[in-house]
């Protein structure tokens, strides 16, 4: 894909900020977005390269979300979930990552877990 390989469609040649605070930083962009289209944004990613062009993202996320145990990934409906943004400092980049089950279902995830769950109850209240 165009850009850096750590960055999702659509943020690839934005650049850092030159001072804190100047712009919104490619990480607070992607995570104020709505669910729809952070989930348009990263499946569109994946469907730039040849090798997922055909990718459904409805299919995978019902398809993937049953290999997980834990609560909050196995009833996601936003790719963020599992997919995510990492700030290499050293690089002043990010990297592409994903929440594995595997790692998921071992609770090496439950602080990010906790965030999900504090903020689905504080839009309910």
């Amino acid at each position: 894909a165009a850009g850096n390989a750590g960055d999702y469609r659509g943020f690839e040649n934005e650049p850092a900020p030159l001072e804190e605070g100047a712009r919104k930083s490619r990480e607070e962009r992607y995570r104020s977005l709505d669910d729809l289209d952070s989930n348009k944004i990263i499946n569109d990613y994946c469907r730039s390269c040849h090798i997922h062009r055909d990718f459904n993202s409805a299919g995978h996320i019902e398809e993937t979300s049953l290999l997980y145990k834990r609560k909050v990934f196995r009833y996601a409906t936003e790719c963020r979930t599992c997919h995510y943004l990492e700030k290499q400092f050293s690089l002043n980049d990010f990297t592409r990552k994903t929440r594995r089950p595997e790692e998921a279902n071992q609770g090496k995830f439950r602080e990010f877990e906790l965030g999900i769950l504090r903020a689905q109850k504080a839009k309910e209240n």
